[in-house]
């Protein structure tokens, strides 16, 4: 480890505890209530109740090692960050509950002692099997996937005849107690995370409180800064991880399995004498802490809604005391005549009643002189003026399009035939108001690839004209046939 990132660890709160007079009586009552029993919220009098039983002992013992009182003990240790004290909704009472610096603490003075039995075997199958999973589980090549689960069937079936011609492996019970271990640590230190994780969400509740007490920006930028923390740390591997293995908690089918594993596990009689009861309770265990951190993210998020709307109470108190401070300024300057000041227009709006409006205009015909030819820009000219008197009824050419495509077996029906079967009347203007026909029971596909040429007559003129447009499709959606139909109705 580089030398200054291990002198920036002196002053953490794990490495402090470690060096404290007191670190044997704040471990000892931390790893049990907290550790062993997995407790969690414990009320301010049951705490002290236990403190001050250890207490008598050792002070009977060792000639009064311990003066104070368990109450001065408790608030030393939340002041160091050992235990955190906090009061649940609806309680008056205090609670405390440990910090992940204890547990790490706890965690690391349990491995000082020397074990009469290291298991390696196990944990040397845990990393090959997980480095398998890594190598085979990124694997893009369908081949090499199969080759694998090959390679497992055949394992598996060699497996098989061994035990169809009466050989039987089983573990011995080093191996067992060599896995029961691995079990057994990976328990704890699945706990020992969800503080850790509670931890990481508590801070980033005080980081935010820090910024919005001490910002001048607005409360929008200020909670928009909140939600992308939140989200970075849902998003990080910490937060995915974390809930995956919550939605397998959730799982009764799952902690049904997991249970009966533990209880057939402890009843082994190479374990007898060696297995940990307390392993059965893991599950509910692991639930109840995930849990928790659930809450405790429900709650810090209705704690940090209160804290916001406070500080806007407080901004809005602000404003109206300056607004007041103005005013008197104003009043003790009323006998001035040159007074500063600026000069603004009131805000004022336009209104229109609905009876001034006509109820009808009619659009004054255009007559179009073909003989004269002059140039002009394409982009420049505005051609609405050719169609405004000429009305086309949208509704009726729905129901032209709606009644093809349900005619047709296929469900699909092109506008040329559309056309062919119902002749362009109005020109121009109609065979526009097909393609832009809407209907929730309808899709339009649009070939540009492919062309039809289309006739229509002239609205203001003897003859017919071509038009050349791309390959038009109506295809009925069945999703929303139902509800285009209760529109139409």
């Amino acid at each position: 480890m580089d030398f200054d990132e291990v002198t920036g660890l002196v002053g953490h709160p794990a490495w402090v505890l470690l060096r404290a007079d007191t670190a044997a009586l704040v471990l000892s009552l931390g790893g049990t209530v907290f550790v062993d029993e997995n407790a969690r919220g414990v009320p301010q009098t049951v705490l002290e109740s236990r403190l001050d039983d250890q207490l008598y002992l050792l002070n009977d013992r060792d000639n009064g090692a311990f003066p104070r009182s368990a109450a001065a003990y408790l608030a030393e240790w939340t002041k160091n960050g050992w235990l955190r004290k906090y009061y649940p909704p609806g309680e008056d009472e205090a609670h405390f509950d440990a910090t992940p610096a204890l547990e790490k603490a706890v965690a690391w003075v349990r491995g000082l002692p020397a074990r009469s039995f290291i298991g390696t075997e196990s944990r040397l199958n845990t990393v090959v099997a997980l480095l398998r999973q890594m190598a085979f589980g990124s694997q893009t090549d369908p081949q090499t996937r199969i080759d694998e689960l090959r390679r497992e069937r055949d394992t598996i079936d060699e497996q098989i005849s061994r035990l169809l011609t009466g050989e039987v492996e089983v573990l011995s019970p080093s191996a067992l107690l060599d896995r029961y271990q691995q079990v057994e640590s990976t328990a704890i230190e699945l706990l020992r995370d969800f503080r850790e994780v509670e931890g990481n969400l508590r801070e980033l509740d005080r980081r935010l409180r820090r910024q919005v007490a001490t910002a001048e920006g607005g409360k929008g930028e200020q909670l928009a800064a909140f939600l992308l923390d939140r989200d970075e740390i849902a998003q990080s591997d910490q937060g995915q991880s974390f809930q995956a293995f919550f939605d397998y908690l959730l799982s009764p089918d799952r902690q049904q399995e997991l249970r009966e594993l533990l209880e057939q596990v402890s009843q082994l009689p190479q374990l007898e004498g060696r297995a940990n009861r307390g392993l059965l309770k893991v599950p509910h265990a692991w639930l109840e802490a995930a849990e928790n951190t659930q809450d405790t993210v429900r709650q810090l998020t209705e704690q940090l809604r209160r804290f916001l709307t406070d500080q806007s109470r407080a901004e809005d108190r602000r404003v109206q005391a300056l607004v007041r401070s103005i005013r008197r300024h104003v009043a003790d300057l009323g006998g001035c005549d040159d007074l500063p000041g600026m000069e603004l227009e009131l805000p004022r709006a336009d209104l229109a009643l609905p009876m001034e409006r006509r109820l009808y205009m009619p659009v004054e015909r255009i007559e179009l002189d073909t003989t004269a030819v002059e140039e002009f820009d394409d982009a420049a000219v505005d051609l609405s003026e050719l169609f405004a008197g000429v009305r086309v009824d949208a509704e009726a050419l729905t129901g032209l399009v709606l009644d093809a495509v349900s005619a047709s077996p296929t469900g699909q029906a092109s506008l040329a035939a559309i056309v062919d079967g119902h002749p362009l009347t109005q020109g121009l203007a109609e065979l526009l108001a097909y393609l832009q026909v809407e209907d929730p029971g309808l899709d339009v596909a649009v070939d540009p690839d492919r062309t039809d040429q289309l006739v229509y007559p002239r609205v203001q003129a003897p003859g017919h004209t071509r038009a050349t447009v791309p390959h038009v499709t109506f295809v009925r959606n069945e999703g929303g046939s139902a509800a285009g139909k209760a529109d139409r109705k």
